[in-house]
């Protein structure tokens, strides 16, 4: 029909020069022609006002319209209206005008051929084919039509999904990531491929609506797809957790809306797997220093997964066991993650006390005030009556975290830290603080080589003892304050076990069963100590008081101790050859029979005496009645079996004094002008 054909070749020409009212009349001759849209799709120049396409649309064509004219003629000497390059194409031959008829629409298929949309070919489905064509030229502009399609009243589901699934996510796409992604390329993507382009985010943008894309881009193209498939492919390949890891502070927030948008959506056929997923990324993926809100996030998710779904190697681990590790990492442990945790749980006592110590050290050389918090965690994990909390250190007491607490404070010399435990502990804490506190006492005090009170070892038993005094009601600890003091006293003098053995403050526990070993070391390494009676003493009654012993067996002059340190004091007289002194401190031990039979021995040594530093070797005269007078006492109190000895000496004392001159005695003070003459009038007035 060469009429038909004519017009059809003037709505070509119409459709290029964008003669949207020429166009509007042939609408009514095409009305119901493919190859008349089709020609306006591809021919229509791209760069058109895009709503002057509105004639297409049946509600803009006027059914006056439809009866300007009478006949195809009318119609075709109207619209050529005297315009010599239409009257030229329409003279044409026939067959000429069939050719060129034919070869329009050649091209117009072979166009066409390249766009796919929706499958059938009524409605809004040829403004689909016209914006991805348009846009294949326009790539810059994705919504190119949309001053068109929001126009239309018309309603086409399909179409408006296809916009609002396609077109508006792939705009948002491009301009979120910089590109110029055609829609006929996003269309025919692979879906990993679209799920890798929605997913990519600029995590150090701190920019609360980032997210939002989820909700505008991914959700969208997944209903478009409309397939099990397309959900399968997307919780196999992107729902995973090398996608979500957490370290990033928009993380939570992309993985919360991906998880709620998708939720919705998805069909109960692959909901388990969906559950499991989220499970899976939530436990491998959830790291150290989560935000509160990252955690209030994840916590509003794992409320929303059946707690019968487990990990399928992990079996314990459920939505509310991970809820409460979260909150165990906010409130208390925020260097952990989920899956360090679980393990701990999982690990058997000895692990979970290693674990539970590295935790006390990291914090408390970190920051001194967590020890707080450390606190307020030992008490959580032995709450009672608390169902939803999942406790960590499942294989440990009570006291056993309290004594790793208590020990990692010793063990860094952080004592000031347990001061403020007391007045909110409870009697048993008490109790095992004390014991705690006891053996790092001991710990530290073995460990010092020097007893001063300046030395750190020294300095920390100090800082313990004060602790344990503060803490407690019914014992003083008199005996380790004087353990300290003694020790500290003993520094200032020379205390030598043997060659190059020095004494250490551990070496006084040595001499629990005998403190007079520690007297003789002090007596035997300091030639002057032996003048000071008192100073001895009050070493001898601290080591008594320090090592526990009975202190009234040294306490007083007619005690034991008192007299047997007098004793000793009188044999280290002799050693540095103070006859006078030693002389002086029998005369005190001898009138005490008791302890005088005791310690015989060293009066005699007095009685026997003889300093080589007298003249010609010979003992002065007042001395050796000195010497007879004192083993003439000395044989009223010695043991019956020794009598023999001391009598002896008394006759070896008397033949010498009968074997001198006494009226011109060489060897008696006075001869000798020496000042000794009075010691003789002092000791026996």
């Amino acid at each position: 029909m060469l009429v038909e054909d004519q017009l059809y070749l003037l709505s070509c020409i119409f459709a290029t020069r964008a003669d949207a009212k020429n166009m509007t009349r042939l609408t009514c001759k095409f009305k119901d022609s493919q190859d008349f849209i089709n020609a306006i799709i591809i021919l229509w120049p791209e760069y058109g006002e895009p709503k002057d396409l509105g004639f297409l649309f049946a509600n803009t064509v006027r059914e006056e319209e439809e009866e300007d004219v009478n006949s195809d003629d009318d119609l075709m000497i109207s619209l050529i209206n005297g315009d010599s390059d239409l009257i030229s194409m329409v003279e044409l031959d026939p067959e000429e005008v069939t050719n060129r008829v034919k070869s329009i629409k050649q091209y117009i298929e072979s166009e066409l051929e390249t766009i796919e949309v929706i499958d059938n070919e009524k409605g809004l489905n040829w403004l689909a084919k016209r914006i991805i064509y348009c846009n294949d030229k326009r790539p810059e502009d994705a919504l190119l039509y949309s001053s068109l399609w929001e126009c239309i009243t018309t309603k086409d589901p399909g179409f408006q999904d296809w916009i609002d699934n396609i077109v508006l996510p792939l705009n948002l796409i491009n301009k979120r990531l910089g590109k110029l992604i055609k829609i006929k390329e996003f269309m025919e993507m692979n879906v990993k491929d679209v799920f890798q382009l929605v997913l990519t985010i600029n995590y150090n943008e701190n920019n609360n609506n980032s997210s939002n894309h989820i909700l505008d881009e991914l959700l969208p193209y997944l209903r478009y797809k409309n397939s099990d498939d397309a959900y399968s492919k997307f919780l196999k390949d992107c729902y995973t957790p090398d996608r979500f890891d957490f370290q990033y502070p928009l993380q939570t927030q992309l993985f919360t809306k991906t998880f709620n948008d998708i939720k919705n959506d998805l069909k109960d056929l692959e909901m388990d797997n969906f559950y499991n997923k989220t499970l899976e990324i939530i436990f491998t993926k959830a790291g150290q220093s989560l935000k509160n809100s990252d955690i209030i996030n994840l916590q509003d998710v794992l409320k929303s997964i059946p707690t019968e779904i487990t990990l399928s190697n992990y079996p314990s681990v459920t939505s509310k066991s991970l809820i409460s590790y979260l909150d165990t990492i906010h409130l208390f442990l925020p260097q952990m993650d989920l899956m360090t945790l679980y393990t701990i749980g999982s690990e058997k006592e000895i692990g979970q006390k290693t674990h539970f110590t590295s935790i006390c050290n990291e914090t408390l050389l970190t920051n001194d005030t967590k020890i707080v918090t450390l606190r307020e965690f030992i008490n959580q994990e032995h709450k009672e009556n608390d169902g939803n909390y999942v406790k960590i250190f499942n294989k440990l007491s009570r006291e056993e975290d309290l004594s790793i607490l208590y020990e990692t404070c010793l063990s860094l010399g952080k004592f000031d830290l347990l001061q403020s435990f007391g007045q909110e502990e409870s009697t048993t804490d008490t109790q095992l603080e004390s014991i705690l506190l006891e053996k790092y006492f001991w710990q530290f005090f073995k460990n010092e080589t020097n007893g001063s009170s300046k030395r750190p070892g020294m300095i920390k038993c100090r800082k313990i003892l004060t602790l344990l005094q503060n803490g407690s009601k019914a014992k003083s600890y008199t005996n380790l304050e004087i353990l300290l003091e003694v020790s500290d006293t003993l520094t200032k003098y020379s205390m030598n076990l043997g060659k190059n053995i020095i004494f250490k403050p551990s070496n006084i526990l040595d001499f629990k069963d005998d403190p007079f070993k520690i007297m003789e070391i002090l007596l035997e390494n300091n030639p002057q100590m032996y003048k000071s009676l008192d100073t001895n003493l009050n070493i001898l009654e601290s080591l008594y008081i320090a090592l526990n012993n009975d202190v009234s067996t040294v306490i007083g002059e007619d005690s034991y101790g008192y007299n047997k340190l007098l004793s000793m004091i009188i044999d280290h007289s002799l050693v540095n050859l103070d006859f006078q002194f030693a002389m002086k401190q029998c005369t005190l031990l001898i009138h005490r029979s008791k302890f005088a039979c005791e310690f015989w021995y060293s009066i005699l040594q007095v009685g026997k005496f003889k300093d080589p530093n007298w003249v010609d070797n010979e003992t002065p005269t007042e001395i050796l009645f000195m010497q007879m007078r004192l083993l003439s006492q000395l044989l009223q109190v010695c043991p019956v079996d020794e009598t023999e000895v001391v009598t002896q000496q008394w006759s070896e004392i008397e033949i010498e004094i009968a074997s001198r001159d006494l009226i011109h005695d060489k060897y008696s003070f006075d001869h000798l002008n020496s000042k000794s003459s009075t010691v003789f009038k002092t000791i026996f007035t």
